[in-house]
């Protein structure tokens, strides 16, 4: 069943400072974007991959609300779940003790278990690199805080085709995935505090799609 689940982001004044959970993509890629994006300020236009990205999310999500056929809150859908199963998009997800906050492109909740869905384009060779991986399971981390302390139910990370329902990628989200995602947090904290350097992309095809190609001083390639 597909649903809508609300569960608002609090924007008041006094919050923590969060990190994207989309970070950890970037930190994988290149840890030097953070830098031009969140320490410098640079701002430059989307590029047309993500713009396409952009407009198939927002698709996906309208057509999903246009099917929905129930609207919860989270307890509510985690409750429901344990006899119905239920799909919703777009879901707001926090852990404020990490300082980690994002939405999740799809998750779905059965009595078997909950399965964190992120779209991604994927080539002709179906490879999901680690970037995408760490992304997921900051979703699945920023999940797990939110569920009650005594929910057994397992949690599935998964990468799917952009504009497809074809899995690609999925593993159980355990402690070995949590351990590591736990470790790739702190680094980003530190980054964004200063306290650890900026690493650079090494190799020209990351830097040749980055939106920060023209006026980035740490590209590769002409």
């Amino acid at each position: 069943m597909q649903a809508r689940i609300h569960h608002p982001r609090d924007d008041a004044d006094g919050q923590p400072r969060f990190l994207h959970i989309s970070w950890l993509y970037a930190q994988d890629y290149c840890e030097y974007q953070l830098y031009l994006d969140q320490v410098k300020g640079v701002e430059v236009d989307d590029t047309p991959a993500m713009v396409e990205g952009s407009a198939e999310h927002q698709r996906l999500e309208d057509e999903s609300l246009a099917k929905a056929e129930a609207e919860y809150t989270f307890e509510e859908a985690v409750e429901e779940s344990q006899k119905t199963p239920i799909s919703s998009r777009e879901l707001y997800v926090e852990d404020r003790s990490l300082g980690i906050r994002g939405y999740i492109d799809e998750l779905i909740l059965n009595p078997d278990g909950f399965t964190v869905i992120d779209d991604k384009p994927v080539g002709r060779t179906g490879k999901v690199y680690p970037s995408s991986k760490h992304q997921v399971y900051g979703y699945c981390m920023a999940l797990k805080h939110m569920l009650r302390p005594d929910e057994q139910r397992p949690i599935t990370a998964a990468v799917r085709a952009r504009g497809s329902d074809r899995i690609v990628w999925s593993e159980d989200f355990d402690t070995k995935a949590e351990n590591k995602v736990r470790r790739l947090i702190k680094r980003v904290h530190g980054l964004i505090d200063g306290d650890i350097e900026f690493k650079s992309a090494t190799q020209a095809y990351k830097c040749r799609p980055c939106r920060f190609f023209d006026v980035c001083d740490k590209r590769v390639g002409p």
